[in-house]
């Protein structure tokens, strides 16, 4: 069941490189509040101290970089060409960054939300929104964006092969939105989305 009833909270998901980012952008152009579980889980490995132990422990002291933070490119490294410890790294962080975002939704006064989450499906986390959004591009799309980010091929066919397919995710949402193109088109593609709301 939706636990935040009093609030209308769509799920934004897709694969990475989509243009999932855009589409919050455009959502908070139109007064939502957007809530990223990236960033989430960016500030939980900064601060958390628990977290940052258990890493440390796991990864060992190399795992930091030369001011004492976890190297997030090195662990995003070692996560992304080992399945088993990309699953232990989510076990550990997932439950706590779902507890941020639904707390800071509870105590908001605000009624409209997007939260940004690229692993909803993978993580059976639909029934925790009111409506979900699927950005779909296409394979040759992503990796041009990610090419731009400076990812080698094998790099990105590693992250690509970590997430479900951008067409299963489309299959599973409530509506989609295709992420390539004019960002008019984005928001006209939005503005649909909430008229069928």
């Amino acid at each position: 069941m939706f636990p935040l009833p009093d609030k209308l909270v769509v799920g934004i998901t897709g694969g990475i490189a989509c243009g999932k980012s855009t589409v919050c952008k455009k959502f908070e152009e139109l007064d939502w509040q957007v809530i990223s579980t990236d960033s989430l889980a960016h500030e939980i490995l900064q601060f958390d101290r628990e977290v940052i132990d258990q890493i440390v422990n796991r990864f060992g002291v190399e795992i930091k970089d030369n001011r004492g933070n976890i190297d997030k490119t090195q662990l995003a490294d070692v996560i992304f060409s080992n399945p088993s410890e990309r699953l232990w790294l989510e076990q550990l962080l997932h439950p706590k960054v779902r507890e941020k975002w639904i707390s800071s939704i509870n105590i908001s006064s605000q009624s409209n939300f997007v939260v940004e989450v690229p692993l909803l499906f993978e993580n059976d986390l639909y029934s925790l929104f009111t409506k979900t959004i699927s950005v779909h591009a296409s394979t040759n799309h992503q990796f041009l964006r990610l090419q731009q980010r400076s990812l080698s091929d094998p790099e990105i066919i590693a992250r690509l092969n970590s997430q479900m397919s951008v067409d299963e995710k489309s299959n599973r949402a409530d509506f989609v939105i295709l992420g390539e193109g004019d960002p008019q088109f984005i928001v006209r593609q939005i503005k649909l989305f909430l008229s069928l709301l």
